[in-house]
């Protein structure tokens, strides 16, 4: 199977990474798209991350009802930050009959040069980029050499953020069209991100 793996801390999960997914799915020559929920960035500060388990949860409710999207912890068990490489290694050993891509932003084509083994990772797995603007993005010429395993998804853009959703909930603003309605009541039932 082609799997492509979309990593976030999915802090919480919304509708716009749900979007990327089935957009990745429709666009690009895959099976199925995991969702690995990452218990830390590298590059990220942890400060306002809610529990992983918390995490988990929510992305397994916001999944439930779609047959081709999965939700991995295989992060959870690897030395922490844990870096994408390694992870996709690791499930590479797990799973020799898959064939990984990662999925990632725009955002992140700019500094893509500074994720571990980044060349390794593009010629073993390659790229699949969901945009950010309306811009066709550039790739950077630290990149070029391997723009052949680079792939640009198009589609409608999202608009608001994990940050933003974290905002409005500790404002006591509604978040029902940001999210599954199942993530919503969990939010509350656990009292997340007040």
């Amino acid at each position: 199977m082609n799997i492509g793996l979309y990593f976030g801390s999915f802090n919480p999960i919304h509708n716009g990474h749900l979007h990327v997914a089935l957009q990745a799915l429709q666009q690009q020559p895959l099976d199925e798209v995991w969702l690995v929920v990452s218990p830390q960035n590298p590059f990220k500060e942890n400060s306002g991350l809610a529990a992983e388990e918390h995490r988990l949860r929510m992305a397994q409710l916001a999944c439930a009802n779609q047959s081709n999207i999965r939700v991995s912890d295989v992060e959870f068990g690897m030395p922490k930050p844990s870096y994408t490489i390694d992870t996709l290694q690791a499930l590479s050993g797990e799973h020799p009959k898959h064939r990984f891509q990662l999925i990632v932003g725009e955002d992140n084509l700019s500094k893509f040069d500074q994720w571990k083994d980044f060349d390794l990772l593009l010629k073993e797995f390659g790229v699949i980029v969901y945009p950010r603007t309306s811009a066709v993005p550039e790739i950077p010429p630290v990149l070029v050499p391997f723009q052949t395993r680079i792939h640009f998804l198009g589609g409608e853009l999202i608009d608001f953020s994990a940050t933003e959703i974290r905002s409005k909930i500790r404002h006591g603003e509604s978040i029902h069209d940001l999210v599954d309605a199942h993530v919503a009541d969990y939010i509350k039932q656990h009292h997340l991100y007040n």
